[in-house]
């Protein structure tokens, strides 16, 4: 896949701290750019997918599969956020009864 220029404008105050980050990880400036982006993708596609999820339009599946996450991973990130399941011990308790 051919990688894209784009051109952005960033204030001072930006640029001086993506310049000491490029510095502190002895990587340049563009490579320290590209993984800002992709680290903010990934946390706005999650935060998009865990609002769908607690709004009712998506499954925690399906959340998570929106979010490029495990099932696991979709739990723990809305745990982290302070998500508290309806889900009790009873209803735990009552699936397995069903699956015996």
């Amino acid at each position: 896949m051919k990688d894209n220029a784009i051109g952005i404008r960033l204030s001072k105050d930006v640029l001086s701290r993506i310049e000491k980050l490029s510095r502190e990880e002895h990587e340049n400036r563009s490579t320290i750019i590209r993984k800002l982006v992709m680290l903010g993708y990934a946390d706005m596609v999650k935060e998009k997918a865990s609002r769908k999820y607690l709004s009712g339009k998506l499954t925690l599946s399906e959340a998570a599969h929106q979010a490029d996450l495990t099932l696991w991973e979709m739990e723990q990130y809305l745990v982290e956020r302070g998500f508290k399941s309806s889900y009790s011990i009873e209803d735990l308790e009552r699936e397995a009864e069903l699956l015996r």
